[in-house]
């Protein structure tokens, strides 16, 4: 009976042996711990991009030229997989989206006695980008009056490069003002879009620590504030992004707080 105890211990004693020694092998094969933290190499050109990638042991191939964005330099790197941010394995291959070199010229299309929304959809579909909407005095609200790049103003037919973006001149109705949208709970990346819609400019974005992916991010702060009477076409909203959806939650009971005080105020007044 003593004997085949010990023969049943050492059998335990040696199987846990194996499966120590197969998981340490199974970590150097896999590298497990190691990992190297991949940089944000957007805008990067590919020589900058071969330099940066060689001291990180990492590979890269580019998967496609993609359509031209003019934020970035022609030839630079315009988007990545795996994401900045992103751990991987020595010797992974990233995957990089690169700007054309070479970009096509678009005529300035026709705008006289078009609205804001005809002509936005225009200038979108021909491909140029809409910037910020300059006002000026004049009877009719949102018609273009013409456009600027650069603060220059742009003829007619004039060739530009395609994805330039343009600042419209408009015409404010004389003196028009809004109520100020609430924009609270809104995410980033709808905003420019919800912006553009309301005859309003962006202004200022920021963004707290809870924030790894702006696209990600809400609204929870707006100025001016909502339900601000008086705005005028063109103002500029400044915004504050959260991913931390605490911050809603205290924000709504806040409200509810000051919609009750508001309403026992007008009570005790009304009495």
């Amino acid at each position: 009976m003593k004997r085949i105890v010990v023969h049943l211990f050492l059998g335990a004693f040696v199987l846990i042996g194996l499966v120590y020694g197969s998981l340490r092998v199974l970590d150097k094969m896999t590298m497990h711990g190691e990992s190297i933290l991949v940089p944000d190499i957007r805008s990067f050109s590919i020589y900058e991009v071969e330099d940066t990638l060689s001291d990180l042991n990492l590979r890269f191939s580019v998967v496609d030229s993609g359509a031209y964005n003019a934020d970035y330099p022609r030839g630079s790197v315009i988007d990545q997989l795996p994401k900045a941010g992103s751990r991987v394995k020595k010797d992974r291959e990233l995957y990089l989206t690169v700007n054309p070199k070479n970009v096509s010229l678009l005529s300035l299309p026709e705008y006289t006695d078009r609205s804001l929304r005809q002509y936005m959809s225009v200038l979108k579909a021909k491909g140029f980008r809409v910037g910020a909407f300059v006002y000026e005095d004049d009877e009719h609200a949102n018609v273009v009056l013409g456009v600027l790049y650069q603060d220059s103003i742009i003829e007619i037919g004039q060739k530009l490069e395609k994805a330039t973006k343009l600042d419209l001149v408009l015409g404010n109705g004389q003196g028009r003002q809004i109520k100020m949208p609430n924009f609270i709970g809104d995410f980033e990346k709808d905003m420019n879009v919800r912006l553009q819609n309301l005859s309003l400019n962006k202004g200022e974005f920021y963004f707290d620590i809870s924030v790894v992916d702006t696209a990600n991010a809400f609204v929870i702060k707006q100025e001016p504030v909502a339900e601000s009477e008086g705005i005028d076409l063109g103002a500029f909203v400044n915004l504050w992004f959260t991913e931390d959806s605490s911050h809603l939650i205290i924000d709504t009971l806040e409200l509810i707080r000051q919609d009750s005080l508001k309403a026992r105020l007008d009570s005790i007044l009304n009495e």
